[in-house]
């Protein structure tokens, strides 16, 4: 989206999101407090604030990223390198610091992550496996929102900034611990809608001068409650953002801030390729595979794959097929512009999880059991088990489950 006609952001080429990763977040948002004359004088134009961004090609620093959910806290401390067009990054765990109940990390201490145009590699050195999935690219371009919120800045006009879940970039989503409540940040419902955006003045960030900006929500139905962003002056790239946001009952906040930043560093060839000295012989291997359909992912896997009725809105997102640990077949459902979903999940192997309520779908007694306003039912019949979760109502949810059992 761009704004008035003093300019245009600089385009970059997008990925397209695939399923669920993992864990560094960070949203769209604004606020007010700061009248336009004086951002008027501080901030360069659009076309200027373009000109500066479209100059950035690569990145170095060392990026600490604290997570809360519920009072929950984990730290990650990474060295980054990133490329921003083609798309691509590099990170090295340096260190992870979690409170007890806090999740997991997607990648522990001395594990990494490689994405590039093609492809999402992460390994991780607690379990000793590294995980592979295909990045299905995009001709799409989209425009940098930085130079647009600092238009919004100066002309003190509320923007639309829509985001495909709250990411600290435009990172894409790729399954990670699919069918649990430990999904990465594509699980996570975001409401959007217009934001305001306040220049607050320009401050330090690790030795750079940076534009403060203030994000507000126009509409309390918006899942962000704030965000602040911090704008290196040269490059108008976020040295630094703090974000609160709420998704499906559960409370989050964000901190990132990047350290010891060299922008435009050269890389090596191959930086955003994972070699086979990478990754250490003994590690297992689990591979992910998006299907643009059911029926094509049905005639691929051994594992069944339901055809279920789902309530008339909702299409099929996403088809993808998960090798092992243990192999699983998921089907994701969503409304247009909206946060309901409906996710079918079958695992290649039986659970004996009896907590939750007893229902009955079909001839299997199956147990239903809420997370804030997720509702989730699983059974198993014949060696696998079976879930469907979403956000719909009970009777909806059970509907579709009966439907799976009728496919399967």
């Amino acid at each position: 989206m761009s704004g008035p006609d003093d300019g245009r952001p600089a385009i970059r080429s997008r990925l397209l999101p695939i399923l669920v990763v993992a864990a560094l977040l960070a949203a769209s948002g604004c606020s007010t407090y700061g009248a336009p004359s004086e951002a008027d004088s501080a901030l360069p134009s659009q076309a200027e604030a373009a000109d500066r961004y479209a100059s950035l090609e690569t990145l170095n620093a060392t990026v600490t990223t604290v997570q809360t959910r519920n009072n929950n806290t984990m730290t990650t401390v990474a060295q980054k390198r990133l490329r921003l067009d083609p798309w691509a990054y590099r990170d090295r765990v340096l260190a992870v610091q979690r409170t007890e109940g806090a999740r997991e990390p997607l990648v522990s201490e001395g594990g990494f992550v490689v994405v590039n145009e093609s492809r999402f590699v992460y390994f991780d050195p607690a379990s000793e496996q590294v995980t592979r999935a295909t990045i299905r690219g995009s001709t799409d371009s989209e425009e940098s929102p930085f130079p647009r919120l600092v238009n919004a800045a100066r002309s003190g006009q509320p923007v639309t900034r829509p985001t495909t879940t709250p990411g600290v970039s435009s990172l894409p989503r790729v399954p990670v611990e699919t069918g649990s409540e430990e999904d990465g940040n594509g699980s996570t419902s975001y409401r959007e809608g217009t934001v305001s955006v306040t220049y607050t003045g320009t401050e330090m960030v690790d030795g750079r001068a940076a534009y403060r900006l203030e994000l507000t929500p126009n509409s309390a139905e918006m899942s962000l409650e704030s965000q602040t962003l911090w704008l290196d002056t040269e490059y108008l790239y976020p040295v630094k953002r703090h974000t609160r946001f709420t998704a499906h009952g559960d409370d989050y906040e964000y901190t990132v801030t990047f350290r010891n930043v060299t922008f435009n560093p050269s890389f090596e060839p191959g930086t955003f390729r994972v070699s086979a000295d990478d990754v250490p012989a003994s590690a297992s291997e689990v591979q992910f595979r998006e299907y643009d359909s059911a029926a094509a992912m049905a005639d691929a896997v051994d594992v069944p794959v339901p055809e279920p009725t789902v309530p008339e809105g909702f299409s099929l997102e996403s088809a993808t097929h998960r090798t092992a640990n243990p192999e699983l077949v998921s089907l994701r459902y969503e409304r247009p512009n909206g946060d309901d979903t409906i996710r079918i999940f079958v695992f290649g192997s039986a659970t004996n999880d009896t907590s939750g309520t007893p229902v009955e779908i079909g001839p299997y007694e199956a147990r239903r059991s809420q997370t804030n306003d997720t509702t989730s039912i699983e059974w198993v019949a014949d060696g696998y088990t079976f879930r469907v979760e979403g956000q719909v109502d009970v009777d909806t949810l059970t509907r579709v489950a009966r439907s799976v059992v009728d496919t399967t």
